[in-house]
């Protein structure tokens, strides 16, 4: 059985940059494979606003969207008056992240799904806005695009450790990407660290495989 991943408009974005990844495919091409990709109708909407020709069409996406089917939770504005301190606006920053918290808690109550994903590079929304309601709820995993990579190297035969550490160093220049010269100094040497602390992981998932 597949599991089912949530992804946010950051993390789509980012695994979309590029289809140098077997055969012209994407990262994002490779995880739709592997995964039931989903999403809200907002994160959607944000994707669209950042569209390139890399990631797929408005109706392939359409069809990744999840539609609230909780019975007795029936509107996302009910979800956030249980979930988070206030409702949030048209244009809000934190809507989509919080949208698919719900999509997928939603999932897993009106239709007990397991296996859920919570998939974002953003994680001042996960230490911020979503720190006290998303990990109330230990069905769900949380991943950044690095997991991912680490997830197809697991799966995916042609997925070698040459491919995902090229993979690492490529999301890990995308994410720096927002970086800028008042970046402190702590922030660049933490992204750093996690550069580093995923090649470690990667090369530990291909030495217990031994390809």
């Amino acid at each position: 059985m597949k599991h089912t991943c949530y992804i946010d408009a950051c993390s789509y974005i980012n695994l979309s940059q590029d289809d140098c990844y077997i055969n012209g495919k994407t990262l994002l091409n490779l995880l739709s494979n592997e995964v039931n990709l989903k999403f809200s109708n907002e994160v959607n909407r944000e994707i669209a606003r950042h569209h390139n020709s890399f990631m797929p069409d408005s109706h392939e996406r359409a069809s990744k969207v999840y539609k609230l089917s909780n019975k007795k939770i029936k509107t996302y504005v009910d979800y956030e008056q249980r979930l988070f301190v206030k409702v949030s606006n048209t244009g809000d920053s934190d809507r989509g992240e919080k949208y698919n918290l719900i999509a997928c808690l939603d999932d897993y109550l009106a239709n007990q799904r397991v296996g859920l994903i919570y998939l974002t590079d953003d994680s001042k929304a996960i230490n911020g806005i979503l720190n006290d309601s998303i990990f109330s709820f230990p069905i769900i995993q949380i991943w950044n695009s690095f997991d991912v990579i680490l997830f197809l190297l697991m799966r995916n035969n042609h997925f070698g450790i040459d491919i995902a550490e090229a993979a690492i160093r490529d999301i890990n220049a995308e994410l720096g990407k927002s970086s800028t010269p008042s970046t402190s100094h702590v922030k660049t040497q933490r992204r750093i660290t996690i550069f580093k602390e995923y090649v470690n992981k990667a090369k530990m998932i291909n030495k217990v495989l031994k390809r």
